[in-house]
């Protein structure tokens, strides 16, 4: 059964960070509420790490 199965997306971690990372929240106004509202949540990972 196991050898049926396949791998349906090849991800990428510099895609994932490009779209989703700090730097790119950083960039605008609406991103900018969105750190400063999990901040205020007291979340410890603002956004998605590299990992």
């Amino acid at each position: 059964m196991a050898s049926k199965l396949r791998r349906i997306r090849k991800y990428s971690r510099d895609k994932r960070i490009g779209k989703h990372g700090f730097r790119k929240r950083m960039e605008s106004a609406g991103w900018r509420a969105v750190l400063s509202r999990r901040r205020a949540k007291g979340r410890k990972q603002l956004t998605p790490q590299r990992s």
